[in-house]
């Protein structure tokens, strides 16, 4: 229990009844300021505080509690009332690409905006990162979009010049030639233009660097169940970026990737299902050696579990059938991989193929139970906040505590007992500042998010 300081504030001559506290997305809020519920969660405990209250000041938290325990001296504290909701941390998705449409057709959409330029690109980014914020996330991992975009929409997000959730970003990827999106990733095909390019990226301002360490289903002609860099390739690559401080993140399918870039110390795997062209070969011992090491999978599976049984564009099954077929056996891996000691963290791969960035909290609900990867509610949950800000090495949000960033998400319900509520957002702030408010409903989103068009890949991920 976290006890607010009243700062000398007396009930002497104060109202009765506090003041309502009324925000607006995109309108600062008071400097200071009360938001109560029913419960109150802070990312870590297994149980939510009961009739709870956080405490806004600024852009960070200054307290958390029991409602019963505030005492006297804040009846001229403005206060927001939620009645039936829970407040918890603002989501993390830990695998974006912000200048990607989400469409189904994301490559054809880059390559036109490409062409059209860098402001192009923005505009989309902006408006991918304003849909997730709306529905709640708070920070995002962008893992793949050209440096002149991404590295000045982070700035942007940080200076409070554009709405979204806080950015940590690699910019641009890096790839072997005609290798897995070389259309916007740095194409290197030996140690020493791995080097560079992580040089490169660091200089540039990247916070992470993403390796594509085996092909991948957006882009044709590569090959998702066999590695793109060998042994030695990896290795220059993380080398190099613990060098310069950086952590790399890899993205790998199959077996030998996975195994390559457990070996060379990266510090997430996204996707991860040990897929070769036969089927899923798990390796146990693999994954003992990141349970050992602290290596993180980011599954970005839940959304094409989510789309199990619904019809695609223009009748087409959204889901590639070789993925409906191992569904069951990718489950027990990633299953397996939890029981062995795992880190998991969850991302979306939003901006591929039919992945929305307003989609991440219903991907995150379809995470729990029989037909997702056996989860309970807590352990969704915690997966995007405070595990997820402890992976991605940030330390002031992902926990609800006195001194993080008000980052912070209210919903409908009670999601630590029933994680649909996560798709009822009614509060968000961003480092103290609403995104999404009870005083309004944000805009619909763009069309290009879900239109009809064809998709360009089998529907499970980059």
């Amino acid at each position: 229990m976290v006890f607010p300081r009243t700062d000398g504030v007396a009930a002497r001559g104060a109202a009765r009844h506090p003041a309502a506290v009324l925000l607006r997305p995109g309108e600062p809020g008071p400097d200071r300021y009360l938001i109560t519920a029913d419960r109150v969660w802070d990312g870590l405990a297994p149980e939510p505080v009961r009739d709870g209250f956080l405490l806004v000041e600024g852009a960070r938290i200054g307290a958390l509690g029991r409602r019963a325990d505030l005492g006297g001296g804040w009846d001229t504290v403005p206060r927001l009332d939620l009645p039936g909701a829970t407040v918890l941390p603002g989501l993390i998705d830990c695998h974006v690409h912000m200048a990607l449409s989400g469409s189904a057709t994301p490559v054809r959409d880059f390559k036109r905006e490409a062409r059209a330029g860098a402001a192009a690109l923005a505009v989309r980014a902006v408006q991918n990162l304003r849909l997730a914020a709306e529905a709640g996330v708070t920070t995002v991992r962008d893992l793949g979009t050209p440096n002149e975009v991404a590295f000045p929409l982070r700035a942007a997000v940080a200076e409070g010049r554009i709405p979204g959730p806080r950015v940590l970003t690699s910019g641009q990827p890096i790839t072997v030639t005609g290798g897995h999106c070389h259309w916007f990733s740095h194409q290197c095909d030996s140690p020493a233009e791995i080097r560079v390019a992580v040089r490169r990226q660091v200089r540039d301002g990247a916070d992470w660097i993403k390796l594509m360490l085996s092909g991948g289903n957006l882009t044709p002609r590569t090959n998702p169940g066999r590695p793109q860099y060998s042994e030695e390739e990896v290795r220059a690559c993380t080398e190099e970026s613990e060098r310069l401080g950086v952590p790399v993140s890899a993205h790998a399918y199959d077996p030998d990737s996975i195994r390559r870039a457990v070996d060379a110390g990266v510090r997430t795997i996204e996707h991860c299902l040990f897929e070769t062209a036969d089927g899923i070969a798990y390796d146990p011992t693999t994954a003992i050696l990141m349970a050992a090491r602290g290596i993180a999978f980011v599954p970005t599976i839940s959304g094409a579990f989510l789309r199990m049984g619904t019809a695609g564009p223009e009748g087409r099954d959204p889901v590639a059938p070789r993925f409906r077929e191992r569904r069951t056996q990718i489950r027990e891996v990633f299953r397996r991989m939890v029981a062995a000691g795992v880190p998991m963290v969850a991302g979306s791969d939003a901006g591929v193929p039919q992945r929305a960035f307003d989609g991440f909290p219903a991907d995150l609900a379809a995470l729990v139970g029989a037909d997702g990867m056996g989860l309970t509610c807590r352990e969704a949950l915690v997966s995007a906040t405070s595990a997820a800000a402890e992976r991605l090495g940030v330390d002031d949000t992902g926990v609800l505590a006195p001194g993080r960033r008000a980052d912070v998400l209210a919903v409908d319900g009670d999601p630590l007992s029933d994680i649909g509520a996560v798709v009822r957002p009614r509060l968000v702030l961003t480092a103290g500042r609403p995104v999404r408010g009870p005083e309004g409903a944000p805009p619909p989103a763009a069309d290009g998010a879900r239109d009809g068009r064809r998709t360009e890949s089998d529907g499970s991920g980059t």
